[in-house]
């Protein structure tokens, strides 16, 4: 294929390396798109060159925001070159999203009611509620916190010094806006504080083992805006966040598939898989063990508290709402990561 002073260098010395480099993770993608195509002949459906242009537009979108078209092709090849991805294998990571996206709008087709979409219209137009929690492990840890809040410590000093929420602890119990609507939040949580006064702090509630003292700091009245003037924009929206967690359903179904059903004949491929199969069985039993020795530990604590106090328990908190992250396409760097989509 090529020769340097006269000697030739065959396609074979160019090939071998590449594979025991990145031979792997494209050959999975390959498998996990070849996968997706057999199921989408079989379900009669088909990716069209539209689709695909659509695909390439929506993830350009995503990964550039705030560029135009031009600018954005642009910061496409510098992000290609950056993550050593090569435009076939973008191309192959594409086709693989374009796939798992027509499926994902089939499977939700019809599916968002209008019964959804006005509690969507709720969530993000109805009145809201900003608070502050401090989420507790038992009844002497409650009666301590609220001494020290009769004493006149400031509830957010509180949260930071005694809550078991991690990731409210060091905003001082803080919480992002909420709504009677909003999932995430258990029902008696919500109830309890648009109960409240602003300033006012809750009595103590008990939640799947935990314990939480809530303070209103705010409420913000409904929006202005009438439904039917945004009901189709919601329902849109809606669909887009649907969609995004159903292709994260199917992808990581066809990355397990991919794996399992996968057969390779090249020996140094075959020892490749088999070292990535293995770290991700090491991965699940490290994270079964990790349940275990959590459930054992609740049940020590459980057994060694009084009668009248409720077990302690960790990190059951109640969360807002995610925000869907901007799926952008796998870029093949390693094995382990090659069906996984980046995110920005």
């Amino acid at each position: 294929m090529a020769e340097i002073n006269g000697q030739p260098i065959t396609l074979g010395e160019l090939i071998r390396p590449l594979i025991e480099s990145r031979g792997l993770a494209l050959l999975i993608n390959i498998a996990q798109l070849d996968l997706e195509k057999q199921d989408a002949r079989k379900a009669n459906m088909t990716v069209t060159p539209d689709d695909l242009k659509a695909e390439k537009a929506l993830t350009l979108e995503k990964m550039f925001p705030d560029q135009n078209d031009r600018d954005k092709a642009s910061a496409l090849e510098q992000f290609l070159a950056a993550k050593n991805v090569s435009q076939t294998e973008y191309d192959t990571a594409i086709e693989m999203t374009a796939y798992l996206r027509k499926a994902a709008t089939i499977s939700l087709k019809g599916k968002i009611t209008d019964d959804m979409v006005e509690k969507q219209f709720g969530i993000e137009y109805g009145e809201t509620a900003k608070c502050r929690m401090i989420m507790l492990s038992n009844m002497q840890e409650v009666r301590e916190a609220q001494d020290r809040l009769k004493k006149g410590e400031d509830f957010a000093a509180v949260a930071v010094a005694m809550s078991r929420d991690m990731r409210t602890r060091e905003l001082g119990g803080e919480l992002p806006p909420f709504s009677l609507q909003t999932l995430g939040y258990p029902e008696q949580f919500r109830q309890l504080a648009f109960s409240l006064q602003p300033g006012q702090v809750s009595d103590a509630l008990s939640l799947d083992k935990n314990w939480y003292l809530i303070k209103l700091e705010q409420k913000f009245p409904p929006k202005a805006v009438k439904f039917q003037n945004v009901k189709e924009s919601l329902r849109n929206s809606m669909y887009d966040r649907y969609a995004e967690v159903v292709i994260k359903g199917l992808r990581e179904n066809y990355a397990r598939q991919a794996l399992a059903l996968l057969k390779i004949h090249d020996s140094a491929l075959a020892k490749q898989l088999d070292a990535v199969k293995a770290r991700n069985e090491g991965a699940i039993r490290g994270n079964e063990r990790d349940k275990l020795a959590e459930q054992w530990r609740r049940e020590r604590e459980a057994a060694t508290q009084p009668a009248s106090q409720p077990a302690s328990q960790p990190a059951s908190e109640p969360s807002g709402p995610p925000a869907p992250a901007a799926s952008v396409p796998a870029t093949p760097a390693t094995a382990a990561t090659a069906t996984q989509p980046a995110t920005r």
